[in-house]
């Protein structure tokens, strides 16, 4: 197809001038814009003119009470729930208890029977041998009479040759036997009168005793499957479940976790470069992130003396996770504040240098 020379050098600069509008157009259009956004919540403010800045830790006074079974099992009912307050020995949970409860069985059946069996020794003797032992008694004493009766009868004869030596004799050892024969049965009588023995009897009593501690033993093993609070407190968190296995030790996360009701504390991280800043009893000022607005008053409770690896860490790009840090407690004496245990807050603590170091005062103790 024929194209004109004049038309190809009108189209071709038309669309050059086109590309180049729509070039400037979106470069303006399209490249990336700057603007200054405000933060979603306002950052801390430093509270005094001196002060040293640290990230603490809401935790109730009691510190946090991780809860674990004293022996390991199937948890077989739960009996809190997660916020409840519970008084000291209330039950948490119950591991399943059923061989126990079967083996008490067989121990409180032993301690019947034992009973039985020194009730028993004791009732000796039964009324129903008496009249036997006696009657025993009696006719060994007849044998014994018609025995010297004999003998008597063959003694008193004139002729002597009229019974020989041998059936005389005979007739002495069957007195002699009889005799034995009565003191027999009497000494059978005479015990049996006199009940049972008495280290029989103390016998008794202390296999008895053996079989109600062992009774007891094995309630105890029923009862250490209830875990109960150790103090009041608050159930802060509640992992246990029915039918869950509850392994006994320091657990990654604990079944229970509890801690005191009341005032809470505050667990400040001081770094170590920051540590002799620090004074003793010194005040300070907290501040929940999201609300820094709100500056909640803290009075100072003591030190933990010993420099820990700092594990609460603040999230800034220049924090260094190597950071040793001294942890000092503050109590929150702001009325009608709104905190969680666990919460992270941002403290500042008053550095006006009129009290005594924390080293110094950690150590003198």
């Amino acid at each position: 197809m024929y194209r004109s020379p004049l038309l190809n050098k009108a189209i071709i600069p038309v669309l050059a001038l086109g590309s180049l509008a729509y070039a400037v157009y979106a470069t303006g259009v399209m490249r990336p814009r700057t603007a200054s956004e405000p933060p979603l919540a306002a950052p801390p403010e430093r509270a005094f003119s001196h002060a040293v800045a640290a990230v603490g830790l809401v935790e109730p006074v009691s510190e946090l009470v991780a809860i674990a079974p004293r022996v390991p099992g199937w948890i077989l009912a739960v009996h809190v729930a997660a916020g409840q307050t519970v008084k000291a020995g209330a039950p948490l949970f119950t591991l399943d208890s059923t061989d126990l409860n079967a083996e008490h069985a067989l121990r409180v059946q032993a301690v019947h029977v034992s009973e039985a069996q020194l009730a028993r020794l004791k009732a000796l003797p039964r009324p129903e041998d008496i009249p036997i032992a006696r009657a025993a008694v009696d006719e060994a004493k007849a044998r014994l009479e018609d025995a010297r009766s004999k003998f008597e009868r063959a003694e008193a004869m004139a002729d002597h040759r009229a019974v020989s030596d041998e059936e005389r004799t005979q007739r002495r050892q069957a007195v002699a036997r009889e005799e034995a024969a009565v003191a027999i049965r009497q000494a059978e009588l005479d015990k049996l009168l006199a009940g049972a023995w008495q280290e029989d009897i103390a016998v008794a009593d202390s296999q008895l005793s053996m079989a109600r501690a062992a009774a007891a033993r094995t309630q105890a093993d029923i009862e250490r499957l209830t875990t109960r609070a150790p103090m009041d407190a608050v159930i802060l968190r509640l992992t246990a479940r029915a039918g869950q296995y509850a392994p006994t030790g320091i657990l990654e996360e604990p079944l229970v976790t509890l801690g005191s009701p009341g005032p809470l504390h505050i667990r400040a991280d001081v770094n170590e470069q920051d540590v002799p800043r620090v004074m003793a009893g010194a005040s300070a000022v907290a501040m929940v992130r999201g609300a820094a607005t709100d500056r909640i008053n803290l009075t100072y409770v003591r030190v933990e003396p010993q420099v820990t690896p700092k594990k609460a860490l603040s999230g800034y790009a220049q924090e260094r996770v190597d950071t040793r840090v001294m942890q000092v407690i503050f109590k929150v004496t702001s009325p009608d504040v709104s905190l969680l245990v666990g919460q992270q807050v941002d403290l500042f603590i008053n550095n006006d240098g009129h009290a005594t170091a924390l080293a110094a005062q950690a150590w003198s103790r």
